[in-house]
C-alpha cells in the first residue's frame, strides 16, 4: 500500500478518541460534512486524494484540490493531499472497467472506485494511522443497532446505489455526516453559514468519473476526459485496433448509420444521445454485436422484466428471499416494486412488477428493504 502523504509535518499520530479522517473532495458537501463533524467535538483531519490521468494526456493539478485545502482551512481542520495512488487507481478501477467496456457491457467505476478507494485503500489508510472512523459527504444514511446502511433523507440526491457493495466491518467505522439533510433546503444553506467559498457553493456536480484528472484540452469547457477518448488511447496502448462499422435498425434489419469503432464500445443500452445518426427520428440502443462490429437501434427503449445478477454483496447479511423486495438498477432512479429469487450460490434472479427500461448488463443491480439497503451485484443478463 502506497504510504507516503504529501505533508509538511507529520501529526497523524492519535491523540485523542474519536479521529476521523474525511475524504475532503472540495465540494460542498463534503465540506458541510467536515464543519459539522468538528461542531460534533471530533477530531477531524481532511484528505484530497488525487485520481489518476491516462498516459498521453497532459493533465492539470485539479482545482477540486485547491477548494478541498481552503475549505480545510476555512472550517479549521489539517488537511494533507494523497498524490500516490495513481497505480492502485488503475489497477482496481480503470483497467477492469476498461475490460468491461472492451467486451462489450457497461461497467459502473463509481462503485468500483468506491469498493477499492474511498472504502477500501482508504479506510486501511486511515485505520492504519489510527482513526477511529471515516467519513464522506455522500447522501446516504447508517443505522448502528443493527447495523444498516439507509437511504438519504433527501431522495432526489440519495447515493446509496454506488454504495452497495460496502463491507460490513467498513460500514461500522465509516461516518455520512450530510445524509440526514435535504441538500437544496439545509445543506447549501449551512455551506454558506459556514464561510465556503462561494465558487465552492456555486459549483454544480459533476457526474463524471471519480478517479479521473481534467485535461489541459478540456479543461477551456471545464469538461473532463470523454470515455471515447479513454478508450482510445487505451485501446491502442493494448494494441487494439478500432474498425467502423454498421448501425443497424433492429426491426428492419437496414443500416441506418456507421460508428467510428470506438463508439460501439463507448455507447450503452438505451442511449439516444450522441449517436451520429441523420434523419432527426429518436432511435435508442438496444444490443452490441462486438463480434459483428455493429450495433443495433430501436425507436422503442430496450426493456426487460427481469435481470440475472452475479458477484452479489449483502451488507448486514443476505436477504429474505421471499419478501416483496425493490431495486435500483441505475440511478437516478426510484427503487421499483420486484421479487427476488436465488439460481446459485452467488446468483439471483430479480423480476420486477413493471418491465424497466434500457437494462444494461454490467451495470448494478441494488436490492432495497423499504429504505434499508440490503446489497446487491453485477446485472449479466
Amino acid at each position: 500500500m502506497p504510504e507516503t502523504v504529501q505533508k509538511k509535518d507529520s501529526p497523524l499520530s492519535k491523540t485523542t478518541k474519536n479521529v476521523v479522517f474525511l475524504m475532503l473532495s472540495g465540494g460542498k458537501d463534503s465540506g458541510v460534512a467536515a464543519r459539522l463533524l468538528k461542531d460534533e467535538g471530533k477530531e477531524v483531519i481532511g484528505f484530497f486524494i488525487k485520481g489518476w490521468a491516462p498516459t498521453g494526456l497532459k493533465c492539470l493539478e485539479p482545482p477540486e484540490m485547491r477548494d478541498a485545502a481552503e475549505i480545510a482551512r476555512v472550517v479549521g481542520i489539517e488537511f494533507f493531499p494523497i498524490l500516490n495512488w495513481s497505480e492502485h487507481f488503475y489497477n482496481a478501477v480503470f483497467d477492469p472497467m476498461l475490460s468491461g467496456y472492451l467486451s462489450g457491457i457497461t461497467p459502473n467505476p463509481d462503485t468500483l472506485c468506491n469498493r477499492e478507494i474511498k472504502f477500501g485503500l482508504f479506510a486501511k489508510f486511515a485505520f492504519g494511522r489510527g482513526a477511529d472512523y471515516i467519513a464522506s459527504g455522500h447522501y446516504v444514511r447508517k443505522n448502528d443497532n443493527p447495523l444498516q446502511l439507509l437511504v438519504a433523507r433527501d431522495e432526489r440526491k440519495d447515493q446509496s446505489y454506488f454504495l452497495y457493495d460496502l463491507k460490513t466491518d467498513i460500514l461500522e467505522r465509516s461516518l455520512f455526516p450530510i445524509g440526514n439533510y435535504v441538500k437544496s433546503e439545509e445543506v447549501i444553506p449551512m455551506a454558506r453559514s459556514f464561510g465556503l467559498p462561494q465558487r465552492v457553493i456555486e459549483k454544480r456536480p459533476t457526474r463524471d468519473i471519480c478517479f479521473l484528472l481534467k485535461s489541459e484540452e478540456d479543461a477551456t469547457d471545464g469538461g473532463r476526459i470523454g470515455m471515447e477518448k479513454l478508450l482510445r488511447l487505451e485501446g491502442e496502448k493494448r494494441g487494439i485496433k478500432f474498425s467502423s462499422g454498421p448501425v443497424i435498425h433492429e426491426k428492419t434489419g437496414k443500416v441506418v448509420g456507421e460508428h467510428n469503432g470506438v463508439s460501439l464500445f463507448a455507447v450503452t443500452i438505451g442511449q439516444r444521445h450522441g449517436l451520429g445518426l441523420a434523419g432527426g427520428k429518436l432511435l435508442y440502443v438496444s444490443r452490441k454485436d462486438i463480434l459483428k462490429n455493429a450495433f443495433y437501434v430501436n425507436s422503442e427503449k430496450p426493456s426487460s422484466p427481469e435481470v440475472v445478477v452475479k458477484n452479489l454483496n449483502w451488507i448486514s447479511g443476505a436477504p429474505d428471499f421471499g419478501k416483496k423486495l425493490s431495486a435500483k438498477i441505475r440511478t437516478p432512479q426510484k427503487a421499483q416494486s420486484c421479487r427476488v429469487e436465488k439460481i446459485g450460490e452467488d446468483e439471483i434472479r430479480v423480476k420486477f412488477d413493471t418491465p424497466q427500461n434500457s437494462v444494461a448488463p454490467g451495470q448494478a443491480c441494488v436490492l432495497y428493504d423499504g429504505e434499508v439497503v440490503l446489497g446487491g451485484g453485477i446485472i449479466v443478463s
